[in-house]
């Protein structure tokens, strides 16, 4: 099993455990063959012994200001045509566990890793429908953080600063405003 940066030793006790959800031993080969093509990290039992299938996206301390969580989009840099487009096209996943760590990612720092500021764990089967249902949309905007306008989300794409890839922000709390806490599983600091 592959581990985030070391963040796992913070996820299955804060945010698994408290779901009842336990890690399912996967291959390693297999795991990476559907992180790669499914945009799944993780494949995970329920309490019922139901499969949950995770997207995993962990940030350091300094993206705490911000109140969404993120998908990437696009890799337009990337040399293999087929990677792309990124998660946001792929991903099969049930849910994205999305978490601000009160530490920082970086080797030599990842001692500080010791809590999350916030997490949240959203369902992604609801909000690909609501991209069915026209309810949330993806815009070319010189704004970075989401709006909604006339019933509808609208996300940026934006771009990293390093041109490697760009990214949709969900806003959490806009997710809540528009639809109630449908889309929100679970989630600790956003509200």
């Amino acid at each position: 099993m592959v581990e985030r940066w070391g963040v796992l030793n913070l996820a299955i006790p804060i945010i698994y455990r408290k779901l009842n959800w336990d890690i399912s031993e996967i291959d390693a080969k297999v795991l990476e063959t559907i992180d790669i093509n499914e945009g799944i990290d993780y494949v995970l039992n329920n309490s019922s012994g139901e499969t949950v299938l995770v997207q995993e996206r962990f940030r350091d301390s300094f993206y705490s200001k911000y109140n969404d969580a993120t998908l990437r989009f696009r890799r337009d840099q990337n040399q293999n045509p087929e990677r792309i487009k990124s998660e946001f096209y792929k991903i099969k996943a049930d849910y994205l566990v999305y978490g601000i760590t009160n530490g920082s990612k970086f080797p030599e720092k990842r001692h500080t890793l010791t809590d999350f500021i916030k997490w949240v764990v959203l369902d992604l089967n609801f909000i690909r429908i609501q991209f069915e249902l026209g309810k949330i949309k993806i815009v070319t905007s010189s704004k970075i953080n989401c709006w909604i306008e006339d019933d509808v989300l609208h996300c940026p794409e934006n771009f990293n600063p390093d041109g490697s890839s760009s990214f949709i922000p969900f806003d959490v709390l806009l997710l809540v405003n528009l639809f109630g806490y449908r889309p929100i599983i679970e989630q600790q600091g956003y509200f």
